[in-house]
């Protein structure tokens, strides 16, 4: 398959998905609204003594399908780009804080406590920057290393106590090439440790002393 069929391939691809979103968050929006409708109505007492149940379990059908194509969405943006390590770090951010969003509310409805929903949710937020921490402190590095480059791919560099050659820079981890084997240094050690690489030339230009004028 040619470079234009596979864009061409996912462009049709990311239409789909941005249209099935669009198609989720309206389907979500009307059964929810037509189940508080329903539970409303004389005559369906079921109905009424399971509503928060019933639009609980819906807002998280709809939800975890809306946040699944939007992340997904992002993704065949980012990969369109040429930034497919910087695009899986975001989904994985985007993932965490909707459904962080998305418990809080579920909460809140089962609850109807909305000071539960907070104590919940602070608690979860909590727990889930801890354990993201990491991940998101790398996307961060990763990102910073790409605009700045203070080494280039096929230069050696040193650090962490390794030498070898810069294989590839993603936003997540640098490979450093070592012959024998291939290092991964997670890019938050490299904004925390000393580079050791060999001195670039200048160009004839900037060596040039500049003349005087006349």
């Amino acid at each position: 398959m040619t470079d234009a069929q596979s864009g061409a391939v996912m462009n049709r691809g990311l239409r789909g998905r941005v249209i099935a979103a669009i198609a989720v968050f309206f389907l979500g929006a009307v059964t929810i609204a037509l189940t508080a409708h329903l539970a409303d109505e004389e005559g369906i007492g079921w109905l009424t003594a399971q509503e928060t149940r019933i639009i609980a379990a819906e807002m998280a059908l709809f939800g975890i399908l809306l946040i699944e194509l939007v992340a997904g969405i992002l993704l065949v943006r980012f990969h369109r780009s040429g930034s497919l390590q910087m695009g899986i770090a975001v989904r994985a951010v985007l993932r965490l804080v909707a459904y962080l969003i998305l418990l809080v509310s579920v909460v809140s409805i089962l609850a109807s406590n909305p000071a539960l929903a907070v104590g919940v949710g602070s608690v979860t937020g909590v727990v889930i920057a801890f354990s993201a921490q990491n991940l998101i402190a790398n996307a961060f590095a990763g990102m910073f290393l790409a605009i700045g480059r203070p080494f280039k791919v096929g230069e050696t560099i040193t650090v962490m106590g390794v030498t070898g050659r810069v294989a590839d820079i993603r936003v997540m981890h640098t490979l450093v090439d070592l012959g024998d084997r291939i290092a991964l240094v997670p890019s938050n050690a490299m904004m925390a440790q000393v580079i050791q690489r060999p001195r670039r030339e200048r160009s004839r230009m900037e060596w040039e002393e500049p003349a005087d004028p006349e």
